[in-house]
């Protein structure tokens, strides 16, 4: 009789162990795994569900109120990237970004499930704005996506 007790306990203490372990992650809206505005250092977790070809991209937006991005002149900008799996450090990337006048998109580097990455496991995106000290920050926000790749079957292509 005394043995279902103890079973009990541990049981439970396993599955509070367990239940730590795990966040909750937002569902992917269609192929956008992450979509985050960088705002200073920007901690955002995500989860790819699928085997496949991923692309981190940097987007230009226009700040609140106005309809376009207005950029005098050359944008460049530095980001420090890691995805972590707790505290374990997967992948870390220094990317340089330079934005020409009318440009509104970047793409800052691709990556693989499950060779860089694992799928369907939580994971942690930091990122750092490492270069901040340009002006031309005030006409523009900065958006992070990290999108999976189109893939067609083979069959279908001809």
């Amino acid at each position: 009789m005394r043995l279902l007790p103890l079973l009990l306990l541990i049981l439970g203490l396993a599955s509070q162990a367990k239940a730590d372990l795990f966040r909750y992650t937002s569902p992917a809206l269609g192929r956008t795994v992450l979509n985050e505005l960088l705002t200073g250092d920007v901690r955002a977790p995500f989860r790819l569900a699928k085997i496949g070809q991923y692309y981190a991209e940097l987007i230009l937006e226009p700040p609140d109120g106005a309809s376009d991005v207005t950029l005098s002149g050359p944008l460049a900008l530095e980001l420090d990237v890691q995805v972590t799996q707790r505290e374990h450090v997967l992948l870390q990337r220094i990317v340089t970004v330079s934005f020409a006048p009318g440009e509104r998109s970047k793409t800052l580097f691709w990556l693989n499930a499950p060779d860089h990455l694992p799928n369907r496991t939580p994971l942690e995106m930091h990122v750092q704005l490492r270069e901040t000290s340009n002006d031309q920050l005030r006409n523009a926000r900065l958006r992070l996506q990290l999108t999976r790749k189109i893939e067609f079957s083979p069959f279908l292509v001809r």
